[in-house]
């Protein structure tokens, strides 16, 4: 991975984590002169923000350290474990603000100061935009697991702060007090969804799932299409947080020589790479015809 994108991903998570600061401290402020449950409940989320962004600062310093001699395939890992904490802290996160609505459905109470709440989603919902728009860039640009899981997150969010906006005037200057506590329910099981998605993407690379059956296809059409290649078998793949790992073995003509079948398989790496240029590869060479153990699935 090239310095410059080494560099995106360490900018992103910082801001993240300043934004996440600046939107507590503005909320906090807000709550205490609405009394809002679902300002509460967007505090909350907020204020958890700044753990899962501070962890994602933490991860991307550890996957962004090079390959050493304890960990030969690098530590890209660290990004599949920073998204599964985001999720469970986001889970908690909506469980809490769950029980708060509930109970503000069984003791229902006006909002109040309402200037000051929607004041604060607007600060919320302009930085939360131009946040998500750079996290965005920077995973099309390295396909990070942290940064696009802690993307995931705030575009939860910027939807979370534009329902209250709505509901924090509409509660207060109607009678329908049980509408705050009824969109803080509303967020909280959007909460658990976007947890749900967050969750098992991480799973998937820590448990080194397969790629998709469209880059599986792709690998192997790009390495059949060589001229000298004859057979194609046991590709093994995996995302590693932020590179791929591919290996796959090749049949080629038992006359050839070492040398040739050495600038085959760099052939056919380069091409591979070509398609997948943050990857690591390893391609093994077996005669025409030979008789080995071969994966059954």
């Amino acid at each position: 991975m090239s310095q410059p994108d080494i560099n995106l991903q360490r900018t992103a998570s910082y801001a993240s984590l300043t934004v996440a600061l600046v939107l507590v401290a503005a909320k906090v402020w807000a709550w205490q002169a609405t009394g809002s449950v679902s300002l509460l409940s967007s505090l909350v989320d907020s204020f958890l923000d700044v753990m899962a962004s501070g962890i994602t600062v933490v991860a991307i310093r550890v996957a962004l350290a090079p390959a050493d001699a304890e960990h030969r395939f690098g530590h890209g890992k660290a990004e599949g474990l920073a998204a599964l904490a985001q999720s469970l802290i986001i889970g908690g996160s909506a469980l809490y603000v769950f029980s708060e609505a509930i109970s503000r459905l069984l003791n229902p109470s006006p909002v109040q100061a309402p200037f000051a709440g929607i004041g604060v989603m607007m600060l919320s919902i302009a930085l939360t935009l131009a946040l998500v728009a750079y996290q965005d860039y920077v995973v099309r640009r390295t396909d990070s697991m942290a940064i696009n899981a802690d993307a995931a997150h705030y575009k939860t969010d910027l939807l979370i702060n534009v329902a209250i906006a709505i509901t924090i005037p509409l509660a207060a200057w109607t009678d329908f007090y049980l509408l705050d506590p009824l969109v803080g329910i509303a967020v909280a099981m959007w909460i658990l969804h976007a947890t749900y998605d967050i969750a098992t993407g991480a799973l998937d690379v820590l448990l080194d799932r397969e790629l998709p059956d469209e880059d599986r296809n792709r690998i192997y059409s790009i390495a059949i299409a060589h001229a000298d290649v004859k057979g194609f078998h046991d590709l093994r793949t995996r995302f590693g947080g932020n590179r791929y790992f591919i290996q796959f073995h090749l049949e080629l003509e038992p006359e050839k020589t070492l040398l040739e079948t050495h600038l085959i398989l760099d052939d056919v790496e380069d091409a591979v790479r070509a398609e997948y240029p943050n990857a690591d590869i390893i391609v093994h060479a077996d005669p025409v015809g030979f008789e080995e153990h071969r994966d059954n699935f």
